[in-house]
């Protein structure tokens, strides 16, 4: 069930991959079931057969920009060198609105159908802040079957205060607004923006701030939040073994640990705000696994992890962080006043 081919306005979102196959049918299924009509994907040092899937789902509006092999050749780390490509390319200047994000972001609505129907909520908006919310293991040592949002619901509670990275936020913005490229979180402004944030609200003072990345809000739930963006940074124990191994496309130096666990994996409480989604995800995906070749070069990315797996926790290392990782379990989040503490003492000592 292919997405309408005449959608209000024209939405392309950016990403960056590097052997996340098993991953990228259900999130494409997802954004085709939210209005987007085309992916821009830039791949790097891919071994999974990530390469083979994207180029299959072309029919889907996916585009594939290899950047070749580029871990530890010097250069920009891989997705700043993607994100100053894109702001150029032709379904990036031809487009509406633009919005960057990685194969474990999934946007989630109350209220709106779709994002063009977000859009439409927000008359005269230039950007739209989409804050993430941390999701957890869900106590999950394999993977399992069904799509991230299916075996991940639970999740930190809304206003996380601590730590400061649960208050991250994606843009959605205008191609035509005052922009001159894409930003990891948010795009590089020539001008304040007509700036919202989740709840419908103008933020003058987010707009106004273009090194601004975080809707910090102390601990307090903002009250009728209409999108937050469902952040599966862990997902399962076995599948975090994994993505250690790709490491981190932005901080290439750096290697997702127990610290990146602990941070990250809140299962608290259980949200189902993406539910009403995923009846048309499904069929957008069941869809996409009849194009041709799609089925198979999936199948074949599974194949990879599951082997690259069984070699990861063959190792000392592989097997002693599944131990860690067990024994962490899940992270509780501080109360709002204590978590607002915290961040008083690192701000003091960092100076």
């Amino acid at each position: 069930m292919p997405a309408s081919s005449d959608p209000p306005v024209s939405i392309t979102v950016v990403t960056c991959l590097r052997d996340e196959g098993p991953y990228i049918v259900d999130w494409l299924a997802h954004l085709r079931a939210l209005g987007v009509a085309r992916v821009l994907a830039f791949t790097n040092d891919c071994c999974d057969g990530t390469g083979a899937l994207l180029d299959a789902l072309a029919p889907a509006g996916v585009v594939q920009v290899p950047q070749g092999d580029v871990l530890g050749d010097g250069g920009p780390a891989p997705q700043w060198r993607a994100m100053a490509a894109a702001w150029d390319n032709g379904i990036c200047a031809g487009a509406d609105w633009l919005l960057h994000l990685d194969v474990d972001e999934f946007v989630a609505l109350d209220g709106p159908a779709g994002l063009p129907d977000l859009i439409a909520e927000m008359p005269g908006a230039e950007a739209i802040a989409l804050p993430w919310r941390l999701f957890g293991s869900a106590g999950r040592l394999e993977a399992g079957a069904g799509s991230v949002p299916e075996r991940f619901d639970r999740a930190a509670p809304v206003g996380l205060a601590y730590p400061a990275l649960a208050s991250f936020f994606k843009t959605l913005f205008r191609r035509d607004g005052p922009f001159t490229g894409f930003g990891i979180h948010r795009p590089r402004q020539s001008a304040p923006p007509a700036f919202f944030d989740d709840t419908g609200r103008r933020d003058d003072a987010l707009a106004a701030d273009p090194k601004r990345i975080l809707l910090w809000r102390g601990g307090t739930p903002p009250k009728g939040r209409r999108v937050q963006l469902n952040h599966y940074a862990v997902r399962s124990i076995h599948e975090f073994l994994l993505k250690r191994g790709r490491g981190m496309p932005n901080h290439t130096g750096k290697v997702p640990g127990l610290e990146y666990w602990v941070e990250r994996n809140f299962n608290q409480t259980t949200c189902k705000m993406i539910a009403p989604q995923l009846p048309v995800m499904r069929a957008e995906a069941a869809w996409l696994r009849d194009l041709p070749g799609v089925a198979a070069a999936e199948a074949a990315t599974r194949d990879w992890h599951r082997a690259e797996l069984a070699r990861v926790l063959a190792t000392e290392e592989g097997a002693r962080l599944c131990g860690r990782l067990v024994l962490a379990g899940g992270s509780l989040a501080p109360s709002a006043r204590l978590g607002r503490a915290l961040l008083d003492g690192m701000a003091r000592a960092r100076g």
